[in-house]
């Protein structure tokens, strides 16, 4: 017998708009094009149900339909007999604007084998995106990774199977499915949304995957630069990686050159980290904290500020002379790092460079240490070139900082 469906030949399924917040499906009917519409065999059993299901649907009574379509399916023994069955079944779900029935149709479809190649992918989509919708993450996992397969054009697949990935207690794979996602919105010249970065980042900071965070982080700052970014990206990989106190001062200067800085406790955080050591730079970071209305010099604020303010002259001094004996070759290696962090938390990066080098020549330094420094302050003296030189050096737990003030050197002019 030559049956023809009216949703399985006359429609195709288009989705709605998807958002990793968010899913709302829609079902909308489309002509498809189909040159020559094929022949399906149906048995006598199924045949009948099936005409006396269309036209009790057709009369508008869809409980005759759908009884009718149950003796159908009870009979339907072939593919083609389950893909008949289930895009009549589409057609009475959609006149009954029943979301749940539409999910099941579109699943015997796919089920039969008989849906076409072109149109697989979009197939699968819906059936994932209603199975999201009514909250079977198993099902919904199942056909929106097959959607995935059959390389669906709608990008947001991805985003909603990263989701149904991390309700299922697997955030790995949810952010390896929003990465891929990423790539091909970046393949296609298309932006990809800040939601995708944020949610990637705000799962893999919950299940706390500090490699994958650094990955996504990083490359949110290279589509979205900015200081709360910055801040966040930052603040992220310190709390899932526990630097020690030198290597988080080392992050709180990235932070204080990229803006990122906010709040009191931001700057009085760096304060406290340089106040002893760095009285130059603790001064400094106090200034921009109070004329960014982020400190208040009161309490120990102002009391730190008495303290590095009579210091001044006094490390000015003590600094330039230790520079002067590190870059004639007069201090050890440790000396003239000290010396070269000074100079780096005086804001003179030039000069702090030259020592960082001098510490490199005179040895019993931590390279990757003097390296990482070596190239912010580099960074800050506007020597791009030769920042990424020494950044591309670094090894180690060190060479992530690395990798984040190359970001940050990619973006100025």
């Amino acid at each position: 017998m030559r049956y023809v469906s009216t949703i399985a030949l006359g429609a195709a399924l288009a989705l709605g708009a998807v958002t990793v917040a968010g899913v709302t499906p829609a079902i909308a009917q489309k002509k498809e094009k189909a040159a020559k519409a094929p022949d399906f065999k149906l048995s006598k059993a199924v045949r009948e149900a099936v005409v006396a299901a269309q036209a009790a649907s057709k009369a508008g009574d869809a409980a005759t339909a759908q009884a009718k379509l149950a003796e159908a399916r009870t009979a339907a023994t072939t593919d083609d007999e389950r893909y008949v069955v289930g895009s009549v079944l589409l057609d009475v779900a959609r006149s009954k604007n029943d979301t749940k029935l539409q999910g099941e149709a579109i699943e015997t479809m796919i089920a039969s084998n008989k849906v076409p190649a072109e149109n697989l992918g979009t197939y699968n989509l819906v059936a994932g995106q209603i199975a999201y919708q009514g909250k079977d993450m198993v099902k919904a996992d199942k056909y929106l990774t097959q959607a995935v397969a059959a390389n669906v054009s709608d990008v947001n697949a991805y985003a909603m199977l990263a989701e149904t990935k991390n309700q299922l207690g697997r955030p790995a794979e949810a952010i390896a499915v929003l990465e891929s996602a990423i790539a091909k919105q970046k393949a296609a010249g298309q932006t990809v949304p800040n939601e995708w970065y944020a949610r990637g980042i705000s799962i893999g900071y919950n299940a706390k995957l500090a490699p994958q965070l650094e990955q996504l982080t990083q490359e949110w700052l290279v589509a979205y630069p900015t200081p709360s970014n910055w801040r966040d990206s930052l603040i992220t990989y310190r709390d899932l990686n526990k630097p020690d106190s030198d290597y988080e001062l080392d992050l709180m200067r990235l932070m204080r050159a990229a803006g990122a800085l906010k709040g009191e406790r931001d700057y009085m955080d760096y304060v406290q980290a340089t106040y002893l050591k760095f009285p130059t730079e603790a001064n400094a970071v106090i200034d921009e904290g109070v004329s960014k209305g982020d400190i208040k010099l009161t309490g120990n604020a102002s009391e730190i500020k008495t303290l590095v303010k009579g210091k001044l002259a006094g490390d000015k001094t003590a600094t330039q002379s230790a520079a002067n004996d590190a870059k004639a070759g007069k201090a050890s290696g440790k000396l003239a790092l000290g010396t070269g962090d000074a100079l780096y938390g005086a804001g003179d990066f030039a000069q702090a460079a030259e020592v960082y080098k001098a510490a490199l020549a005179k040895g019993g330094v931590d390279a990757d240490v003097v390296n990482t420094r070596l190239g912010a302050s580099l960074a800050r003296a506007g020597q791009k070139d030769a920042a990424k030189q020494v950044f591309s050096q670094v090894k180690g737990p060190r060479s992530s900082l690395a990798k984040y003030w190359m970001v940050w050197l990619d973006q100025k002019a």
